[in-house]
């Protein structure tokens, strides 16, 4: 049996580590020394296809980078960001936890020039806001994502404040920008609901559906107001729907309903029932409960 060499093994993985760290800060020169040296100590390395991809890669960046004359900057992005996603993603797992560390940096810098030259968010994998929620800037994901022109009626935007604000550790914000899209995208809603990764979200989601399996997303706004749970109230620009009609009613009526019962509370019940009987039903059972948690 054939003893390790622990020394010859140690410099494989010293001279990987050192190709890795050059990788990670953008050095074509000292990656292409890296890789030299790797490729002389262990040539049968199994990553030396990957390596050799992110290496091509960081030559090819800097250079596109430092491009001053790009005739169509929109369109190195679109491009750039095909390469990065199809290509260098998958490459850079032989970085191990540095692999973040470059994407990141990529994304980045791919935001600031989308922002920059003012890309269209109905390109979504190419807009501003989309590039920074790759890079873990929320902050600036927030930034750019409440300046789109109609965002209140834009699922895309409301999806981007949703996992910024998530992101700012602004939860209500959050609650309310995912909420807002149930209205806008209600077949979408599962896979928001799985981005923002808040746990009482989660929670009343699978509670509204146990509750009501019969209705789509677009009543889940409706279904928070009932249970108390909306976060921070959406108070206009209300999208066209029975859910979205139902959410103004409940939200009054918990209101109205503080004062006692009037004529007002008995015409917005029957609007409310009106729009869908199984959700008026669902009201219903749950006033007992809540007049009593108020008093």
């Amino acid at each position: 049996m054939q003893q390790l060499d622990i020394f010859a093994d140690s410099e494989s993985v010293q001279r990987a580590n050192d190709l890795i760290a050059a990788l990670t800060c953008f050095d074509c020169i000292a990656s292409r020394q890296a890789m030299h040296a790797l490729m002389t100590v262990d040539p049968c390395h199994q990553a030396l296809d990957k390596f050799q991809v992110l290496c091509d890669f960081i030559e090819h960046w800097i250079e596109y980078l430092t491009e001053s004359d790009c005739s169509d900057i929109e369109a190195a992005v679109v491009a750039e960001e095909k390469l990065i996603r199809e290509q260098i993603i998958p490459a850079a797992i032989v970085m191990g936890l540095k692999r973040d560390v470059l994407i990141h940096k990529c994304w980045e810098s791919l935001a600031k020039l989308s922002e920059k030259v003012g890309i269209d968010p109905k390109q979504t994998h190419c807009f501003a806001a989309e590039l920074y929620l790759r890079a873990g800037q929320f902050h600036d994901v927030v930034r750019t994502a409440k300046v789109i022109p109609g965002a209140d009626m834009r699922s895309a935007a409301q999806r981007w404040l949703a996992l910024g604000y998530a992101g700012c550790g602004e939860t209500d914000h959050a609650r309310s920008a995912a909420l807002r899209f149930a209205w806008l995208s209600p077949h979408e809603f599962d896979g928001i609901v799985d981005e923002v990764h808040d746990l009482e979200l989660a929670r009343d989601w699978s509670n509204f559906q146990a509750d009501l399996d019969d209705l789509d997303a677009t009543w889940f706004p409706a279904w928070c107001a009932n249970e108390k749970v909306a976060g921070v109230p959406i108070r206009d620009n209300f999208p066209i729907c029975e859910g979205s009609s139902a959410y103004k009613l409940v939200v009054s009526l918990g209101l109205r309903e503080r004062n006692g019962l009037c004529r007002t509370v008995f015409e917005e019940r029957a609007r409310l029932k009106q729009l869908n009987e199984s959700f008026f039903a669902f009201y219903m059972r749950r006033r007992d409960y809540f007049d009593s948690r108020m008093k």
